[in-house]
């Protein structure tokens, strides 16, 4: 299945439903587990509540859970103690730094082409059908730098004091450094 390989994507997606005698669409989610390259599950939930996450994980699973910078999956990850480490998702952080692309062309575009960069890495791993232990020494060697280069950066632009924290640019940089241990998993 989906959970036997310890390794699993999950998000929720807002869905309005009709509930009989409620009157008005009620908004629920569906939750959606992923492993790369194999199956793909649903789970209807009515909330997307740190609980709801015990209905869709089983609590014998352990293992990583890769998702966004949703607060419940911390909850959840930390009521099942050293069970469940969390992997966060480039393609999220990838998705703010393009939203303050307008705001701030040249720095936000700068993020933007190191993203490219890991992206593309990851590609030519995928292409050339790396193995674990290829993967990992790539990454050690090709991504590392690139993401610790990156880590620097954002701190200093942080500091700096130069965008607000309210801007799309500060915001961006917020959610990554706040996510940035999850962020680097992958690399091991």
């Amino acid at each position: 299945g989906v959970l036997a390989g310890g390794y699993v994507q999950v998000d929720e997606t807002p869905v309005d439903y009709l509930e009989p005698g409620f009157g008005r669409a009620r908004q629920g989610y569906l939750w959606t587990g992923n492993r790369p390259g194999g199956d793909v599950f649903y789970r209807w939930e009515t909330s997307r509540a740190t609980a709801c996450l015990d209905n869709v994980i089983p609590v014998d699973f352990t293992g990583t859970v890769q998702c966004d910078g949703y607060a419940a999956y911390r909850a959840f990850a930390n009521s099942r103690g050293t069970a469940i480490e969390l992997a966060g998702c480039w393609a999220h952080v990838r998705r703010k730094f393009y939203e303050a692309l307008e705001s701030a062309p040249r720095t936000a575009g700068w993020i933007l082409r190191q993203i490219q960069h890991l992206y593309r890495v990851e590609a030519a791993l995928r292409e050339g059908k790396a193995g674990p232990q290829l993967r990992a020494a790539v990454r050690a060697h090709q991504s590392r730098p690139i993401i610790a280069r990156l880590e620097r950066v954002l701190i200093k632009l942080k500091t700096s004091g130069r965008h607000l924290p309210q801007s799309s640019l500060g915001t961006a940089m917020d959610y990554t450094l706040g996510r940035w241990r999850t962020l680097e998993v992958y690399l091991h």
